[in-house]
């Protein structure tokens, strides 16, 4: 007796999944790797932490030591010494020079990253309280934080996108120093009242970088699964037909978009099991290359040149699509 159509198709999904997972598992592995190689040579070629080498290695190899993998081997410390390097003038006042007195990414970035990985060991208590003083010393008188005030040709997106991606990371890097009582004051509560009217009054640009920060953003205020889900339906209706994610509608599939869209749907509850979740991750391990790393582009702000080396977006791309797979697949 033949097995009608659907049965046949439930009985391939069900034994290519294995596959599937071993092949992202791979592909964890591998990107991993390349993160470590690439920042070991950035460290010994420029010697300076970024937030790329250095904030994004550390981001995922937290994260991937968090779920069972030995990210870093030995040399994790020393990574993550390095990169707390760009955390030693973070106590000064702020700066009145334009193109100078612009937020810290890799303060952003890790105090982010501590929240996101909560057993992470990197950022102490410490380094989060000086973050935060930092953060408030650099709001702007609007409520917003910006990336805008250095030349656009030196804040190239994604990265660098608008201030509407730097707002809420901002406001999430705050949330801990809130106090837990609901009519007590304090500067980091001011500081997100007005970020929150900030954000309600400019709006979205509608990238995918600005959707999946705006939801954890949402989420880690303590939204509920209902007003959270216009939100990730939008965001999983952005997902394009190869699987991934492109940093704008007009834009095509990339590892930093897809990677970055699946580690904040996960964060905002989105299973591994949904099928845009596993079209994403056959996406990832398909398009990576053999070093281990993913293909990108450097992108520019309108009337600027992208830049002409491929090492930084690169090693971006890679962190977010590993951090995303990670995520995404059982260890």
């Amino acid at each position: 007796m033949r097995m009608p159509t659907t049965a046949l198709v439930l009985v391939a999904l069900a034994s290519s999944a294995p596959a599937a997972e071993l092949d992202a598992r791979k592909a964890i592995d591998r990107g991993l790797a390349f993160l470590s190689a690439d920042a070991a040579k950035w460290q010994a070629d420029r010697g300076c932490a970024t937030c790329h080498h250095g904030t994004m290695t550390v981001w995922a190899f937290a994260e991937a030591r968090s779920r069972g993998y030995a990210a870093g081997g030995d040399t994790f410390a020393e990574t993550v010494r390095w990169t707390m390097e760009r955390l030693k003038d973070i106590d000064k006042p702020r700066d009145p020079r334009p193109g100078w007195n612009m937020v810290s990414t890799p303060a952003v970035y890790l105090a982010v990253m501590a929240q996101a990985v909560p057993d992470q060991t990197a950022v102490s208590a410490d380094d989060l309280g000086r973050i935060a003083g930092h953060l408030l010393r650099h709001q702007e008188a609007d409520g917003s934080w910006v990336w805008s005030s250095a030349p656009a040709k030196n804040r190239p997106p994604p990265v660098f996108e608008s201030d509407e991606v730097v707002t809420p990371l901002a406001d999430l890097a705050l949330a801990p120093h809130v106090p837990a009582e609901p009519g007590a004051k304090s500067d980091a509560r001011s500081g997100q009242e007005r970020a929150a009217a900030w954000l309600a009054k400019a709006g979205s640009s509608g990238t995918t970088q600005a959707r999946a920060v705006r939801l954890f953003r949402d989420e880690r205020a303590g939204k509920s699964a209902k007003e959270l889900r216009p939100q990730i339906d939008g965001l999983l209706g952005r997902q394009n037909p190869d699987g991934g994610w492109g940093q704008d509608k007009d834009l095509p599939s990339d590892a930093y978009a897809t990677g970055q869209a699946l580690y904040f749907l996960s964060l905002a509850g989105v299973t591994a099991d949904r099928a845009e979740v596993r079209r994403a991750v056959s996406f990832l391990a398909t398009t990576q290359k053999e070093d281990g790393s993913w293909p990108m582009a450097s992108r520019a702000h309108p009337g600027e040149k992208p830049m002409t080396n491929p090492v930084p977006i690169t090693h971006f791309g890679t962190a977010w699509a590993t951090l995303g797979l990670l995520r995404s697949v059982p260890r």
